[in-house]
């Protein structure tokens, strides 16, 4: 029995610490904007067709002088509803609801913030204070309004909440990716923007792209890094800032992070619609670093054309994802564990040492 109790508690300890390792992010059951990911777990960047048609819903979602219906192009006397249109729909019907869920509330606070009223998003949730989802999309929406120190009190809160074992609308080989970025790089960019918010912030002619992986983007060679700088990337790197920037997709220097990227991977077409976008729509015309970029990855890509898959940029389905780093929430729950046990092993010890003394003729081994 004392040995089924032993494997019992290791078990435990097992059970908490995968339980532990669990977080995911902005996440809604119908649009959940995720970046695809392979059955063995391994993401794949979408074409970049394919995300800016993405992104693009996304930033009309937010428009607020987008239109929520058009006339039918194939029948002109019918109306169809928008990308802001239909994420208005998707709010009525949540708002009708007499009793949400926390998934019905959740979703329905991503809509408010996709459709850009935070205030409203934040009041779907209040009322869920407590829980996984509900803190996550609180970090969100603290995000995107450059409250970097709430952002991160929400963040580790969730962090430390166990999450569903299943969102609808994600695979579950995408949950478990997503999982890992908010212990990597979303975590890491909280924590850049919340240092630049206490006055850690270069100036604006000096801005570098997030530093969210360990690359000097300022070493270049012919508009794209450095090869030394390109090695430091991970494999899945292009496929994570495409998630962030749908995540945030408003966020001009995460987007330009991703024009960096893909002018390392040797697109230098997509890079330069990239960065043309950051100069004009985002006014980033001040960034000494970007207008050197833009104009050297433009020269390339009037020569050069699009690019062809790069080896550096595909991870192999034989590589497994990285697992996150333990959070401290992990390393308590560890120890904590550790101890349970060891207090196990001494009652046990004890009532051994007790036994033999109480039996006639056996003395207690030493």
């Amino acid at each position: 029995m004392v040995r089924h109790g032993t494997f019992a508690l290791i078990a435990l300890v097992v059970g908490l610490l995968i339980l532990s390792e669990g977080r995911a992010s902005l996440h809604h059951p119908e649009d959940p904007m995720a970046v695809p990911v392979s059955e063995k777990g391994v993401p794949e960047a979408l074409p970049f067709e394919e995300f800016g048609r993405r992104r693009l819903v996304l930033l009309n979602a937010g428009n607020p002088k987008w239109l929520l219906e058009n006339t039918n192009p194939r029948d002109p006397t019918k109306k169809i509803r928008t990308d802001r249109g239909t994420v208005k729909d998707r709010i009525d019907k949540r708002l009708a609801l007499r009793n949400r869920s926390e998934l019905d509330s959740v979703a329905l606070a991503v809509d408010w913030l996709r459709y850009g009223q935070l205030a409203e998003a934040t009041s779907a949730l209040r009322d869920q204070r407590r829980g996984f989802l509900p803190n996550i999309t609180h970090a969100h929406i603290e995000a995107t309004q450059g409250n970097w120190d709430r952002a991160f009190q929400f963040l580790d809160i969730a962090n430390e909440e166990r999450p569903p074992k299943e969102i609808p609308g994600l695979k579950p080989q995408e949950l478990a990716w997503q999982l890992k970025l908010n212990t990597g790089p979303l975590l890491k960019l909280v924590r850049l923007r919340m240092s630049e918010a206490r006055g850690d912030k270069p100036a604006p002619e000096n801005e570098l792209p997030d530093a969210i992986f360990p690359v000097n983007f300022a070493n270049t060679v012919d508009g794209a890094l450095a090869p030394a700088e390109r090695e430091k990337l991970p494999p899945d790197a292009l496929a994570t800032v495409q998630q962030l920037v749908l995540w945030f997709p408003h966020d001009p220097r995460l987007y330009w992070l991703l024009g960096e990227l893909y002018a390392a991977k040797g697109d230098f077409i997509a890079a330069r619609k990239i960065m043309d976008e950051c100069v004009g729509t985002f006014t980033y015309s001040n960034r000494k670093v970007l207008m050197q970029h833009r104009e050297a990855v433009t020269k390339v890509a009037d020569t050069k054309g699009p690019a062809s898959d790069d080896p550096l940029f595909v991870q192999s389905d034989d590589t497994p994802v990285p697992a996150p780093p333990l959070s401290l929430g992990t390393v308590w729950i560890y120890f904590g564990v550790v101890g349970v046990v060891a207090l196990f092993a001494a009652v046990r010890a004890l009532l051994r040492l007790r036994k033999a003394n109480d039996t006639p003729g056996v003395r207690p081994s030493r």
